[in-house]
């Protein structure tokens, strides 16, 4: 009777976490230091390992102990690898490096895969530019600071910081940006089930002030001169991005809609470009009248750089030029600081007014949508013959001052 009280108190005063006597086993074939066992703690096999006076510790997630081995030996391995950070250490051993390991529970918690989630339901309904931004925006100033954290512990501090560092950069206007999707993301989140509070709300009060700053345009007593370097551009291997600085000056269209234009949107016969509503800013086709002109310019690009796709291209019909070929180009004439791509648009639009075109006429011509509702929708005019006749008057007027 006296030696079971004794037992029963020394069971007792055993630690819970302490391995049950019996259950201790070293891993066959790894060093003896690495083991399992159970406890009273848990009813899942425990991983040990012993190394220069520190033990580590890792629950192997299963009751089996076949099972237990195979998560005991990656334990090992990953705790070797991040303690020497080499896999030199590991060559003694032939490790099972292709076990799988256990399910991580919050893994589709993680920002990064949140933010994917979003964006594969979010992106049908952007055009591809805007996919493209919207991703660099968040590969660049978002994902490599929060994107591995768990979006239940990213707290408004977190969303604080990284605006701060886009800030640091003057950049304030893609801090702004960088906001509204960070907010967007996490009402998509809370709507799943991932979170239950929006971490960005009240934030927008803390953004520094954006100043818009007006595209630049020369005056127009430089505008000449600006036609004549464009005309005389010898930049090699560049001839191609002095047709499309031409072809742009005599639409005034969007740099977008013009270096991403396809030949299927052309007819030359009628004299018309059509840019697809996916490209448009406001998401309506826009039909652009060409002048003779510029269906000159057409004809010698497609002499030159043939395609049945992309009108500029390198080599490779099937992939426009890049985004940033024609302000290079202007910089390269000495321009940088002066004129921006978009300025063509506020020069066009200054002169076709001082020359006394209708205002609406050239607005159309501009796809500026009329912010008034109700006379947007009954104002359904498109004025064709009134918009040939300026992009005409237009290109000869571009020739005449060069």
């Amino acid at each position: 009777m006296q030696n079971s009280f004794v037992e029963i108190v020394a069971n007792d005063s055993r630690h819970k976490t302490a391995a049950i006597p019996g259950t201790l086993t070293s891993v066959p074939n790894y060093p003896s230091k690495l083991k399992v066992y159970l406890n009273n703690a848990s009813p899942y096999w425990q991983a040990s390992y012993y190394d220069q006076g520190t033990t580590y510790r890792h629950s192997c997630k299963t009751k089996d102990k076949k099972e237990a081995y195979k998560r005991a030996i990656r334990f090992y391995e990953m705790l070797i690898l991040k303690k020497y950070q080499h896999p030199e250490h590991l060559r003694e051993h032939d490790f099972l490096i292709s076990l799988d390991r256990p399910p991580n529970a919050t893994e589709h918690l993680r920002f990064e895969k949140v933010t994917q989630e979003w964006l594969r339901r979010k992106a049908p309904l952007w055009t591809p530019r805007h996919k493209i931004e919207v991703e660099r925006r968040l590969k660049n100033n978002v994902l490599p600071f929060i994107g591995r954290k768990n979006i239940q512990r990213i707290t408004t501090a977190d969303i604080h910081t990284l605006l701060k560092r886009v800030e640091g950069r003057a950049a304030y206007d893609l801090a702004k940006r960088v906001l509204n999707d960070c907010s967007q993301i996490w009402r998509f989140a809370m709507a799943s089930g991932h979170c239950k509070r929006n971490v960005t709300e009240g934030l927008s009060v803390v953004l520094l002030p954006h100043t818009v700053k007006h595209q630049r345009a020369v005056p127009l007593e430089e505008l000449p001169k600006l036609i004549r370097d464009i005309n005389n551009y010898n930049k090699p291997n560049e001839e191609n991005v002095k047709l499309c600085l031409k072809l742009l000056a005599m639409t005034f269209v969007r740099k977008s809609e013009l270096l991403y234009a396809q030949w299927k949107e052309f007819d030359l016969e009628a004299k018309l470009w059509k840019v697809p509503a996916t490209r448009m800013k406001m998401r309506v086709e826009h039909s652009v009248p060409l002048s003779s002109v510029a269906i000159r310019i057409l004809k010698e690009l497609k002499q030159k750089f043939p395609s049945d796709d992309f009108l500029f291209h390198n080599g490779d019909p099937t992939q426009p030029i890049r985004d940033n070929a024609l302000i290079e180009a202007l910089y390269w004439m000495g321009y940088k600081n002066k004129m921006s791509v978009h300025g063509f648009r506020a020069i066009a639009s200054t002169v076709l007014n001082e020359h006394e075109f209708r205002a609406d006429v050239i607005e159309r011509q501009l796809a500026h949508i009329d912010g008034n509702q109700v006379r947007r929708a009954y104002n359904r005019a498109e004025y064709m013959e009134e918009r040939t006749e300026m992009m005409e008057w237009w290109s000869k007027y571009l020739e005449k001052i060069s």
